[in-house]
């Protein structure tokens, strides 16, 4: 039997041959392709990832530009709400402070009612009845004394009241700006209110005003511890006595009701 020969001749294996060459050809052409295409793919994903992750971050900075501005307006509240609490701080403060004034000065106006109290009752025990017919009397022995008595009584009658500091008819007296009143309108040498010096004021240097003496006569200013200034009458039936302002109005009292300080010598025209 005759075998046939398998061999292809040069002729025959050409187009194999170019075959296979073209086949590598695509395959390096698509190879190419895909590697060229494979860094655009890569840089697009990494685009995408970094334009996620910059969103991303631009929402978290805009939630802290949020937060933090939220911070500022609660640190601005607070900031307002300490300067309320410091104005209403101070201002309780200052409260306090007039309260304890207010305190104090109800304290000294308490010991002052408390003092005046007590002297009031030790007076009541050296009160004298006086009258127009005791005036028309001592006028007999005292020519003059009877003018000043009258019109001390006729305060009296219109109950002009006691005033701690007073200087006036209308708000009343202290014993001391009596005296200076009483003398101011009887017109008493001496005594006159320099410009701009209150009654009040006048009648604190009255004791300084006048000349002293040791044997007070009727009209004369008799000066006692408890800061009284009374008018001197001598009364030589009943014994003398004073007459002036005092804590429950204007009173008769006995001269010897208290120690006197001093005695002024009053001339009156």
């Amino acid at each position: 039997m005759k075998v046939l020969s398998t061999s292809l001749t040069p002729g025959d294996q050409l187009p194999a041959l170019l075959e296979r060459i073209e086949r590598r050809e695509k395959a390096a052409r698509s190879r190419a392709v895909l590697y060229s295409f494979l860094p655009v793919a890569l840089t697009v994903v990494l685009l995408g990832y970094t334009a996620s992750s910059v969103g991303d971050a631009q929402k978290q900075v805009d939630a802290l530009k949020t937060e933090a501005t939220t911070y500022t307006t609660q640190i601005d509240t607070l900031k307002k709400n300490a300067e309320t609490y410091k104005t209403q701080s101070q201002s309780l403060q200052g409260d306090t402070e007039n309260y304890k004034n207010q305190v104090t000065e109800l304290q000294a106006q308490l010991a002052e009612a408390q003092k005046a109290l007590s002297e009031a009752v030790n007076l009541s025990r050296a009160v004298r009845t006086i009258d127009s017919a005791n005036a028309k009397e001592l006028a007999s022995h005292f020519p003059g004394s009877e003018s000043l008595m009258l019109d001390i009584l006729d305060l009296r009658q219109r109950r002009i009241k006691w005033k701690l500091g007073g200087q006036s008819l209308q708000e009343g007296f202290d014993s001391p700006s009596f005296a200076m009143y009483i003398l101011k309108q009887k017109r008493a040498s001496g005594i006159e209110l320099p410009p701009g010096e209150s009654l009040s004021e006048a009648s604190r240097s009255l004791y300084d005003k006048l000349p002293p003496t040791t044997q007070p006569r009727t009209g004369d200013l008799v000066f006692y511890p408890a800061g009284y200034a009374m008018f001197y009458f001598a009364d030589p039936r009943e014994g003398s006595f004073v007459l002036g302002m005092t804590p429950f109005g204007i009173t008769a009292l006995k001269s010897d009701f208290a120690k006197p300080v001093g005695y002024r010598q009053v001339q009156w025209r």
